[in-house]
């Protein structure tokens, strides 16, 4: 259980108000807490990154960028999360190139043995008028897309609200912890050493990316092999040291999250790895979308 400050407790729940009275469709500054607060903005932000590596907080860069509360956050100060009405989750479908979501109250399992393909029967909220039979639809249950099904919409009922799938691929995803399922198998890459190196590196060890660290062994960024390439094709100098093109966003997980969460996180940051930390922030492992995969299949098997 995270145990917290006043202090840490005042922060979080003014950063959880201050999303909420955006509606949660904007993200809140540091600087927008300390107004609030009437603190110090970089003691904020020191609070808000502490937050962030207990799992409590999740952060985004940029012009658009600033931090959002998790599901857990909510947990820790005993408040229930406001994911809106719909219940279940959300159906997607592609539309004229849009990705159309809508809510999904109840979804029912059918003829799991009596049919070629079993059958979803999905109370959907919303104008039903936009979807038709054959559309080829996702629907993912929220907020953790623990269960996921894909298939084509045979029926629709505007009436009751209730499209009628039959489902292609069924998804679920199991309540493990990341400890339990991320390489263990931690390799560095020096900020001193030369692209050229890290490339060879990276090759002769199979791997696709590796955290940067500091002479003192912290870890202050993070190398891919498509960062390599994008460093050759826009003509980067290969025996340039990589602390110059290393990504400085470096995104964490505690090994005591699950893996539903780490797709959360990954889908949320557009990264197919996480820093796995332990409860102290020392960095443990790596988990990447290939790990959690073999994972889910050898379930299967």
């Amino acid at each position: 259980m995270v145990t917290l400050t006043d202090s840490q407790k005042q922060i979080l729940k003014t950063l959880i108000e201050l999303y909420e009275k955006k509606g949660r469709k904007a993200m809140v500054k540091s600087r927008e807490v300390a107004q609030a607060l009437g603190k110090d903005e970089g003691t904020v932000r020191n609070v808000i990154m502490w937050l962030k590596s207990m799992g409590l907080v999740e952060s985004r860069t940029g012009p658009a960028g600033g931090y959002v509360p998790t599901l857990k956050a909510y947990e820790v100060l005993g408040r229930t999360a406001k994911v809106s009405s719909l219940g279940y989750g959300y159906l997607i479908v592609q539309k004229n190139g849009n990705r159309i979501r809508m809510p999904v109250s109840h979804m029912e399992i059918m003829d799991v043995f009596g049919s070629d393909y079993p059958r979803a029967l999905v109370r959907v909220g919303g104008d039903l008028s936009i979807l038709e039979r054959g559309d080829k639809i996702r629907v993912e249950s929220s907020p953790t897309k623990r269960l996921i099904i894909e298939g084509f919409v045979v029926n629709i009922n505007p009436q009751a609200g209730e499209v009628l799938v039959d489902i292609e691929k069924f998804v679920v995803i199991p309540d493990e912890l990341v400890g339990r399922v991320a390489s263990r198998r931690l390799y560095t890459l020096r900020h001193d050493m030369t692209v050229r190196e890290a490339a060879k590196n990276l090759y002769s060890r199979g791997i696709r990316g590796a955290p940067v660290v500091d002479d003192t062994g912290r870890v202050v960024g993070f190398l891919t092999t498509t960062d390599i390439a994008m460093i050759i094709g826009h003509g980067g100098g290969l025996d340039e040291p990589i602390s110059k093109y290393m990504r400085r966003n470096v995104f964490t997980i505690n090994e005591n999250e699950t893996i539903i969460e780490a797709i959360r996180l990954m889908d949320f940051y557009s990264v197919g790895r996480l820093l796995v930390v332990d409860n102290t922030g020392n960095p443990v492992g790596i988990i990447t979308r290939t790990d959690i995969l073999r994972f889910i299949l050898a379930l299967q098997s």
